[in-house]
């Protein structure tokens, strides 16, 4: 009998669901026909002639399939990076969340930030270079950074610390010159700036977070950006328990723009910054003020009338220069919210209808709104 050219319905959504169920990632239907092209081509690697055999491997609990899955997350995932990726949240992260880390622990000079779903590198390398620059007495510090991704292969390509010039698209020449070595057409990273991070391979679904065995607990930072896109809710769900249970009292959470859509946040208090939203862990018995001039965020009460507060002090002048920012600020927070939530001193309209109303003054068509 040979080989079968195309996965049956019922074999292919057996596929879906144990790939969901383990890593997270959600195979959407556009994604479909690549899935079934991945999945003979490693049939044929490991020289497997029916889809049935290749899916017996992938749900057993030995050695060999856990290899498999490693070898098939690589065809899985996508490693599109490059340093200093999304300009507003980097300049978020120079400016205000960074430098509040560093005084928050000027006494014990130590730092520990993660970079979930890391792929390459780039972004916990951005990472350490802003560090560098922002701490003059840099030497005396305990700094930590983890890269942590599912896929081995983007982190042995992380490691080395060597790119091509695509990945340092968006990067500033005077940073390039400063930690980038060019040498026979791609670039090396600094090797003070490479021994700053370390590099795990985890699965966020899957593995456990906090690991202390690993180091990988108590965070000040982390950031997990342009990875929930591909998971499903309850996926999501379980990471940002891992995240929170991770994190530091105090610790920030960072995603990508509107990543977090429908999720339960009340474990976390919600920072808006007209360049992002910030997710931070809170803590009963330890109230943190910043020191220095940090401006202050919003910030989204997670009590069952979802108030809005905030400073007007600090607030008023950021309204008035940047009204389109906090419009669609205000607009991916309200995405995170129940659609028939009713926000009291907003005239007590729903989140759906506010939603409605700002999509309409932005000129946003939006096909998932509620």
């Amino acid at each position: 009998m040979s080989t079968p050219k195309q996965l049956s319905p019922k074999i292919k959504q057996g596929f879906i669901r144990l790939i969901a169920h383990h890593t997270g990632l959600v195979i959407r239907e556009r994604d479909q026909a690549a899935l079934q092209d991945k999945i003979f081509a490693r049939m044929k690697a490991i020289k497997l002639a029916f889809p049935e055999d290749y899916y017996l491997l992938l749900n057993c609990q030995t050695r060999e399939a856990e290899q498999e899955w490693n070898n098939l997350v690589v065809l899985l995932t996508n490693l599109e990076s490059y340093f200093f990726r999304d300009k507003e949240q980097c300049n978020l992260l120079k400016t205000q969340i960074l430098p509040e880390l560093i005084q928050r622990h000027q006494a014990d000079k130590t730092l520990r930030l993660c970079s979930a779903g890391c792929s390459t590198g780039e972004e916990p390398y951005s990472l350490a270079i802003m560090l560098n620059e922002l701490i003059p007495d840099i030497q005396k510090w305990n700094l930590v950074i983890f890269g942590i991704d599912i896929n081995q292969d983007a982190l042995d390509k992380a490691k080395q610390g060597i790119y091509r010039a695509w990945s340092l698209r968006s990067i500033d020449p005077k940073i390039k010159y400063n930690y980038l070595k060019p040498i026979k057409n791609h670039y090396h990273i600094d090797d003070k700036i490479k021994s700053l991070v370390k590099w795990h391979q985890i699965n966020l679904v899957k593995d456990p977070l906090p690991q202390a065995h690993l180091d990988l607990h108590e965070f000040d930072l982390i950031i997990c950006r342009n990875v929930f896109i591909y998971f499903d809710c309850s996926a999501i769900a379980q990471v940002l328990d891992k995240f929170y249970h991770a994190l530091q009292p105090l610790g920030y959470l960072i995603t990508g723009h509107s990543e977090l859509y429908g999720q339960v946040l009340k474990q976390f208090q919600t920072n808006v910054f007209p360049e992002s939203l910030v997710y931070q862990r809170q803590t009963e018995s330890l109230v943190y003020t910043p020191l220095g001039d940090v401006p202050s965020p919003l910030t989204w009460d997670t009590e069952d009338d979802y108030t809005l507060t905030f400073n007007p002090e600090t607030i008023e002048n950021d309204l008035e220069k940047n009204t389109i920012k906090m419009q669609h600020v205000a607009l991916n927070l309200l995405k995170q919210l129940p659609p028939d939530a009713h926000l009291k001193k907003l005239g007590n309209l729903t989140a759906s209808e506010l939603i409605k109303q700002l999509q309409s003054s932005l000129n946003i068509i939006d096909t998932d709104s509620p």
